[in-house]
């Protein structure tokens, strides 16, 4: 019996969540706690694909926490959007100006903490990309 690709693929929230651990192992424990006190509790969505993942931050790491109430900080963006940024196609700050991007509950005074996050976020995106979903086979000659 024949399998579907697309059904053995991992599911955008098992990206996410690989990304959660890959980037919580490339802070350092100072970045960690900066994080951890600037926004302990950041919701990010994709409407687009009905995805949703709830970091939380501590001092002691970072995971993935249930959703259950709304977390004062939100970050709301299409699934293309952070492809986009991850992948070198479009920067967030360009997506942001043009109204990709809608965050709602941040301090301005944490924005640097905030933007800490971005490389590291990206950089850990690309590399469960890399992992969970192979590049196609090149075609037989």
């Amino acid at each position: 019996m024949p399998t579907d690709p697309a059904a053995a693929a991992p599911t955008f929230a098992a990206l996410l969540e690989r990304m959660i651990v890959i980037l919580d192992g490339r802070l350092s424990p100072q970045q960690r706690a900066q994080l951890a006190t600037a926004m302990p509790n950041i919701l990010w969505e994709f409407p687009d694909v009905d995805g949703r993942l709830h970091l939380a931050a501590s001092a002691a790491g970072l995971h993935v926490a249930d959703p259950g109430a709304t977390p004062p900080f939100v970050v709301r963006m299409p699934r293309a959007t952070l492809e986009d940024a991850a992948f070198g196609r479009r920067s967030l700050g360009a997506s942001f100006l043009a109204g990709r991007i809608h965050v709602r509950g941040m301090n301005p005074l944490r924005l640097r903490e905030f933007i800490m996050l971005v490389d590291p976020l990206l950089e850990s995106y690309r590399e469960a990309h890399r992992e969970l979903i192979p590049a196609p086979s090149p075609p037989l000659s």
